[in-house]
């Protein structure tokens, strides 16, 4: 590794070869720092044991306003976000304005504060780049092409239906269960890949503990599913704008109020055609994350029993915690919100069931998806299976001409 770029030209040569840029060490770069994602994916970078943690920060310089402006630089600003996404990080960060830096404890990462509109290829070469500011950049061809000049590997959270797909919940699933699915190896992807949002990583986690029970069966759940649906109810985020000067899905008066609105999840259904899928209810709400979502999968000639579901769902939480959570305790969603799983499953028979109608069944999940820490902890999971040098699952986009070809 050759790069290193530095934000503020008065950091000295020993400045520059600090921990963040070990020269054994991947380079992550994260793009976009809010109050929701990315302060909860650098927050998980720091804090817990990630393999590929971030390195780097690419975010716009911030503004200060209001009382005490003159006291604050944009490092207290991002401080400042850090602490709203995890007020138990008060006293745990700290800033360096001479090598633009920022520490959790002792993690520490480089800042750069630069617009994504602008040239970025001073900041070197990195490994993956994991796109976080919003769903205008990640279906910009433009802005995709800026990052795969930088970095090997972009991952988008948030869905791009123009691009393959590498979901956090189907990275490392069994890739004979989806037809348009495809089979790479971590050394040799490169360019970009949407992840989908916190809605599809959940309702891909039912497709996922679906697919394992499959694998158990011997058969192929792309031979089985026929429909399936998904209802949500989505919290809203600090990213949120809250008014009242005029009337729109993201800018309505909170007040008693219930509001209907479209998910990024319709798009990830169409990618597991030939199967049709509905995103029926999705209701954005006032109140804190995690969200909720119900899902029904509706398979033909095959019999399977709750148990079944249930035995597939464990073993997948023993081997990938940070995306499923099995609980029989169906309490508030307050009670995991600081939990870092991304869909937590509730095992009750109220909750999970299986219907029979012929030769139809429906099988029924429901669950809490975390919008903001759980799907922030799946996404670094994913990061760590890219670049673990191993087998990924890749799910192609829906194009009627890629399911003929393989039909």
């Amino acid at each position: 590794m050759n790069n290193t770029y530095l934000d503020n030209p008065q950091a000295s040569p020993d400045e520059i070869n600090k921990e963040v840029y070990f020269s054994n060490k991947s380079r992550i770069l994260l793009i976009g720092m809010g109050a929701d994602i990315g302060s909860n994916i650098l927050y998980l970078s720091a804090t817990t044991n990630v393999e590929f943690p971030v390195t780097d920060v690419l975010t716009r310089h911030i503004e200060s306003e209001g009382l005490g402006v003159a006291d604050r630089d944009p490092l207290d600003e991002l401080k400042a976000r850090l602490l709203l996404a995890n007020p138990q990080l008060f006293g745990r960060i700290t800033t360096n304005s001479r090598d633009c830096s920022l520490a959790i404890d002792n993690r520490s990462f480089r800042v750069h504060f630069r617009d994504l509109d602008q040239d970025i290829t001073d900041l070197g070469h990195f490994d993956l780049a994991i796109l976080a500011t919003s769903r205008r950049h990640i279906r910009s061809q433009s802005h995709l092409e800026k990052l795969e000049s930088i970095a090997r590997v972009v991952v988008g959270v948030a869905e791009n239906s123009d691009i393959p797909a590498l979901y956090p919940a189907l990275i490392n699933a069994d890739p004979q269960h989806f037809l348009t699915s495809s089979v790479a190896s971590s050394a040799d992807i490169s360019g970009s890949y949407a992840m989908g949002s916190c809605q599809c990583v959940g309702w891909t986690t039912g497709l996922r503990i679906l697919a394992d029970c499959c694998s158990y069966r011997g058969v192929s759940l792309q031979e089985f599913l026929i429909h399936s649906e998904v209802d949500i109810v989505h919290p809203d985020t600090a990213s949120s704008n809250f008014g009242t000067k005029r009337i729109g899905s993201r800018t309505e008066d909170p007040r008693d109020n219930l509001r209907p609105g479209v998910s990024q999840v319709a798009e990830s259904m169409l990618r597991f055609a030939p199967a049709t899928s509905s995103n029926n209810v999705s209701l954005r709400v006032l109140t804190q994350p995690p969200g909720y979502q119900i899902q029904r999968f509706f398979l033909r000639g095959l019999d399977i029993s709750v148990q079944e579901l249930l035995n597939a769902a464990r073993a997948l939480e023993s081997k990938e915690p940070s995306l499923i959570h099995v609980t029989t305790s169906s309490i508030g969603s307050r009670a995991y919100s600081d939990l870092p799983s991304g869909f937590i499953l509730l095992a009750t028979e109220q909750h999970l069931s299986i219907k029979r109608i012929g030769d139809i069944i429906e099988v029924v999940l429901q669950a809490f998806v975390h919008n903001t820490l759980g799907y922030c902890a799946t996404i670094l999971s994913a990061v760590d299976h890219i670049l673990s040098s191993e087998a990924l699952t890749l799910v192609n986009s829906h194009n009627s001409s890629l399911i003929k070809e393989k039909t």
